[in-house]
C-alpha cells in the first residue's frame, strides 16, 4: 500500500537528537509512512545515521542552511503524498502518535493542520506546547496550560510545526512556508494564511510527542531575538485583516517604542528595523493574500485581545 503521509524532518547540526527521533518513528504502531530528511548544511552531515536507521529514508542534503521554512518548502516540493508531517529532530513521538493523527485527519476534513500535544522531554508532567496562539498586538506563543475541558480535538489559532500534520493540497494552495522568515513565526504565518483561506487548525491531545525545545518561542540567542522581532512584524503586515489592523498597529508600535527606549541597540531592535525596512515587499504579499481571502475566513475570532493570556502562556483552545 502506498503511504498517505510523508514525515519531513529538517535537521541542522541535530546529531545529538536525530537517532532518538528515528527510534521513536521505528516504534510507531502505524508503519505505512515515508520519511524525508532535509539536512540544512550541517557541520557534520547525518549520512551515517541515515544509513543505520531502521527504515528507509529519502535523504537530501541542502547546499546552504535554508532555515526551517526553506527546509519545509524543499520537503513540500518533494512530497508525493496527500499529507505532510513536520517533525523536529528533537521531538520524539509516542508509539501511537502517527496512528492518532491519521485517525483525526480522516474524521475532520475541514481541519487543514493538526498539531500534537508537546510534553517536555525532560519532564513529561510539563506541557511544552498545546497549540499556537496569537495576540492582537502581534505576539505569538505556545500554550503551556492544560485546558479544564478535555476533548478529542482542541481547535486553536494555529499549531506548532515541531510536530504537525498538514494537508498538502491546502498547504500548496496558500504558497507553503515563507522562505523569507528563515525560522521563528513561520508556522504562525502558515496558520494565519490557512485561516484566511477558510480552513481550521486544531491540536489532537492524544497525539503526544516529547520535545526537547522550551515552552516559549523566545529563543535565547541574539539571532533568535532578531528573527522573532522581524518576523512578528511581517506576520502582521501580510495577514492582519484591515479592520483588526486598525487596533493592532497602535499597540504593536507602542510596544516597539518601549523596547527601543529601554534597549535601543539590542538584537531585537535590529530585527525590527530590518523588518520595517522591508515593509513594502510584504505589503505586496499582503495584497495577494487579502485578495484571495475566503468568504469563510475565520482568523479574526481566533486572535486574542487578552495580554495576560500571552504572559501566562495560556492554551486558548475550544
Amino acid at each position: 500500500m502506498h503511504p498517505r503521509v510523508t514525515i519531513a524532518i529538517v535537521s541542522y547540526n541535530s546529531g545529538a537528537t536525530l537517532a532518538r527521533c528515528f527510534e521513536a518513528l521505528a516504534a510507531q504502531t502505524e508503519k505505512n509512512f515515508r520519511v524525508l530528511l532535509i539536512d540544512n548544511a550541517s557541520r557534520e552531515r547525518p549520512a551515517a545515521l541515515v544509513e543505520s536507521a531502521p527504515f528507509s529514508i529519502d535523504y537530501r542534503e541542502m547546499a546552504d542552511n535554508l532555515g526551517f521554512a526553506g527546509g519545509m518548502n524543499a520537503a513540500l516540493a518533494a512530497c508525493e503524498t496527500p499529507l505532510l508531517i513536520a517533525l523536529n529532530p528533537d521531538a520524539f513521538p509516542d508509539p501511537d502518535w502517527l496512528a492518532v493523527l491519521l485517525s483525526a485527519e480522516a474524521r475532520y476534513p475541514n481541519v487543514a493542520a493538526f498539531g500534537s500535544l508537546q510534553l517536555s522531554a525532560n519532564d513529561r508532567n510539563h506541557i511544552d506546547g498545546y497549540g499556537d496562539h496569537y495576540l492582537i498586538t502581534g505576539q505569538a506563543w505556545r500554550g503551556v496550560t492544560r485546558p479544564a475541558i478535555q476533548s478529542e480535538l482542541a481547535h486553536s489559532f494555529g499549531v506548532c510545526a515541531a510536530a504537525a500534520l498538514y494537508r498538502v493540497d491546502l498547504l500548496r494552495r496558500i504558497g507553503g512556508f515563507d522562505d523569507r522568515f528563515f525560522c521563528f513565526y513561520e508556522d504562525v504565518d502558515v496558520a494565519f494564511r490557512l485561516r484566511l483561506a477558510g480552513a481550521e487548525c486544531a491540536v489532537v491531545p492524544a497525539a503526544v510527542v516529547a520535545h526537547v525545545g522550551g515552552a516559549s518561542f523566545e529563543g535565547l540567542s541574539d539571532f533568535a531575538a532578531f528573527l522573532i522581532a522581524r518576523n512578528q512584524w511581517w506576520v502582521m503586515v501580510k495577514n492582519m485583516p484591515f479592520i483588526l489592523m486598525c487596533f493592532a498597529l497602535p499597540g504593536f508600535l507602542l510596544l516597539q517604542l518601549i523596547g527601543a527606549i529601554r534597549h535601543p541597540g539590542s538584537a531585537r531592535m535590529k530585527g525590527l528595523w530590518e523588518g520595517l525596512g522591508r515593509t513594502g515587499e510584504f505589503l505586496r504579499s499582503r495584497r495577494a493574500i487579502q485578495g484571495a481571502r475566503s468568504g469563510q475566513a475565520n482568523a479574526g475570532r481566533w486572535i486574542s485581545w487578552n495580554p495576560f493570556a500571552f504572559l501566562k502562556r495560556t492554551s486558548l483552545v475550544r
